[in-house]
């Protein structure tokens, strides 16, 4: 083996079972706010949403390999899926009716990890995602903006009442104190 695989192998091994903590998040945002040239409003936005804080914290609760790298690939397409010039690839379209995970697909590649913990991790973020297609039927109707439960194709009640119980079935106090199911219910997206 060689010094770099082997210095490799150490950050990857120092990685593993990293807690996510305030420190992490911080670190995250920072470097993630440098590369996208995030103002100082912006930056703490950011940090202090709820949706962004789950999605950097999921592959670090999940147990996952390469915690790190993969929270800062998913935050960055959170950044994307909000921003001016790049959130409108990220809407729904009928093409994301398939599955509730359709859209959410590229924020959910991990590598390795507890597959019930990330299960539940995602299951918050669609449970906030048809929530927010819920409260927003009659503003997107008037946009014309496609929404699948405005369009009847999915049946927002059932959805809510069967995710919640989904996420509730599998108890966990870390996950809960970033985002419980009714902050997910009553919160929205973007910033």
């Amino acid at each position: 083996m060689t010094k770099v695989q082997e210095i490799q192998k150490k950050l990857c091994m120092e990685e593993q079972g990293m807690a996510f903590t305030d420190a992490v998040w911080h670190e995250i945002v920072e470097h993630l706010a440098v590369s996208f040239n995030l103002d100082a409003e912006m930056r703490e936005k950011l940090e202090a949403k709820n949706t962004a804080r789950l999605i950097g914290a999921i592959p670090f609760i999940g147990e996952c390999d390469h915690p790190f790298k993969t929270a800062v690939q998913h935050v960055a397409i959170y950044i994307l899926s909000i921003q001016e010039g790049t959130k409108q690839y990220f809407h729904h379209t009928q093409a994301d009716d398939v599955s509730l995970g359709s859209r959410l697909q590229p924020i959910m590649q991990f590598s390795g990890g507890n597959p019930v913990l990330l299960t539940r991790g995602m299951n918050l973020l669609m449970l906030q995602m048809v929530a927010g297609y819920l409260r927003d039927v009659e503003k997107d109707m008037k946009n014309t903006k496609y929404n699948p439960v405005a369009a009847g194709v999915w049946n927002a009640e059932e959805l809510i009442e069967r995710l919640s119980q989904e996420i509730e079935s599998v108890p966990h106090v870390e996950m809960d104190s970033i985002m419980t199911v009714g902050e997910s219910i009553r919160g929205y997206w973007s910033l």
